[in-house]
């Protein structure tokens, strides 16, 4: 999945103090250096590694709050089934996010090959969220073509998103003081599908931990933070 990564701005009482910052309001909660990565391990239902995906910044071109964020895959073979990247953006209003970043591996891996282009893209995390606070759906398109000729046509929706309480939790990255948030993730392509995921978000790291579920609340794997490391 996707971004899943992936951050937001949090008030959160007992967490962490979260400081305005003009030229970077999402930094006190997650920046996005050149050189950072993130890699996690996914776990299908069985609890059997079934994929890896790294994160990468690499060096940007664009606006100092704007980031294009390179993800890789690799299958429990260790071969690569998919590369593409995601955006994600600091605004005065919150941490603005691709909704491809929520997509599971074997979601994305179906899209190998394809040349990605977004329409109405990007989830709002807006600033100052609390426990029993909630965000809104968000919706994007996506097109996939081989050259000049569409491939493939989908569409996203996540949330609501429920904000809920404060977790510690310990992974191979080591531990960390979390944020769970629990929403539905809607894939449409011919079929609609519904997942219910649940994330882990801690502060300056980003996702600690993602759960995903099928529609009816049956269990279809996870992921966990690996390592977190800059100037890679």
């Amino acid at each position: 999945m996707y971004k899943v990564i992936l951050t937001f701005t949090l008030s959160l009482l007992m967490l962490c103090p979260i400081m305005a910052q003009e030229l970077h309001p999402c930094g006190d909660v997650q920046a996005y250096p050149v050189g950072r990565q993130w890699v996690y391990q996914w776990y299908g239902s069985n609890q059997k590694p079934s994929y890896m995906t790294r994160h990468y910044v690499p060096p940007q071109s664009t606006d100092q709050n704007e980031r294009a964020i390179e993800l890789t895959i690799v299958n429990s073979f260790m071969d690569t089934v998919y590369m593409g990247s995601y955006e994600v953006q600091c605004t005065a209003s919150g941490l603005q996010q691709d909704l491809l970043s929520k997509l599971t591996p074997d979601m994305l891996q179906s899209l190998t090959g394809l040349d990605l282009r977004t329409e109405e893209s990007g989830w709002l995390l807006p600033l100052g969220l609390e426990p029993g606070d909630s965000i809104p759906q968000s919706y994007s398109h996506v097109s996939g073509y081989s050259g000049d000729s569409k491939i493939i046509d989908l569409d996203l929706a996540i949330g609501p998103v429920i904000i809920l309480d404060q977790e510690d939790l310990s992974t191979p990255a080591g531990g960390f003081g979390c944020v769970a948030m629990a929403y539905e993730l809607w894939v449409t392509q011919l079929i609609r599908k519904r997942f219910r995921l649940r994330d882990w978000f801690s502060p300056g790291v980003g996702i600690i931990r993602r759960e995903v579920f099928d529609r009816r609340g049956r269990f279809f794997g996870y992921c966990e933070l690996l390592s977190f490391s800059d100037n890679s």
